[in-house]
């Protein structure tokens, strides 16, 4: 069976949710017939391969009725279009065969690289990635979801605490006053956070107060800040199970970058201009110089929030 997927993930994307994964998987068997042409769930499952990333690919059994109709209709549209454009000959068109020899290529790259690359995400190197990362994050670390206003001055930092203590609504005055761009829209909110994930100053003052608290003016590099902590929590490290399919993924990005760049140790590559100037091709990026920070930026702008790393 051809390799059709365009309209089974337009199939996939209206369909209802799947349900039952865990139904029991069939034996293979014809699953639809379009003209002459039979097609076996096998070959349905091959499609979803190209639909489904990395080893979460669903037997076609665990889908719900409305959703497997959705899939064979769109496989059957495709076979449908694509017998009707052989028939137009336009497969015999430059246009197709050049983006035929790109796929071609494409293809032929992606299969030498996994053909190098597969033995280096193995069970023990991905469990030894995983030991040092959760060393490195701690077990049951802890993280503040906090407010903040920036201003520039000390003086300013005074005025909008007196208006606090006052009984002035923190979100309004963050919105009226707060010089962070990043923040001052919603409130002042900046998420959820970890203490490596800010400033020394403002991480200090922050995670010293209880859940509903406001601090004193707070001094850091990007200006004076007063915080209020809306809420704590522990954050226990993920288990190795759900790590593993991004651990997998740098592992293999890692392997295919020692392939490519032993690769092209041994090729001489130049660069050239308009007028045909020679010039070696650096084949290592170069990284900018550290930009200092604008003025009035946030910590949170600098060093993102840590509200979706667990």
């Amino acid at each position: 069976m051809k390799r059709l997927a365009f309209a089974t993930i337009f199939a996939l994307m209206i369909a209802p949710a799947l349900h039952a994964d865990d139904k029991p998987a069939a034996k293979d068997y014809v699953v639809l017939k379009v003209g002459d042409e039979e097609i076996k769930k096998s070959d349905v499952e091959t499609v979803l391969k190209s639909v489904f990333p990395g080893d979460t690919i669903p037997s076609f059994d665990s889908f719900e009725p409305q959703q497997r109709e959705n899939i064979l209709r769109g496989i059957a549209s495709e076979h449908v279009l694509l017998s009707e454009a052989n028939k137009s000959g336009i497969q015999n068109s430059d246009v197709v065969k050049e983006h035929i020899k790109q796929a071609e290529q494409q293809i032929v790259i992606e299969e030498f690289l996994r053909s190098k690359t597969e033995a280096t995400a193995t069970d023990d190197t991905l469990k030894a990635a995983y030991d040092a990362r959760v060393k490195a994050m701690g077990s049951g670390r802890e993280e503040v979801k906090a407010r903040h206003i920036l201003v520039k001055t000390k003086a300013d930092a005074d005025a909008i605490e007196k208006k606090l203590k006052k009984g002035e609504e923190f979100a309004k005055l963050a919105k009226e006053k707060s010089g962070d761009p990043g923040s001052a829209a919603a409130g002042g909110e900046l998420g959820w956070f970890a203490s490596d994930r800010m400033t020394p100053e403002f991480s200090k003052a922050a995670f010293a107060l209880k859940k509903g608290e406001i601090s004193a003016p707070v001094k850091t590099d990007f200006g004076w800040h007063i915080i209020q902590v809306e809420d704590r929590r522990k954050v226990e490290a993920p288990t190795f199970e759900q790590m593993k399919p991004q651990l997998k993924r740098e592992a293999s990005a890692k392997a295919v970058r020692g392939v490519v760049d032993d690769l092209m140790k041994n090729v001489k590559i130049t660069e050239l201009d308009a007028d045909g100037h020679e010039k070696p091709l650096p084949l290592t990026p170069e990284v900018p110089a550290a930009v200092a920070p604008a003025a009035g930026k946030a910590p949170a702008a600098d060093k993102a929030p840590a509200a979706d790393k667990k």
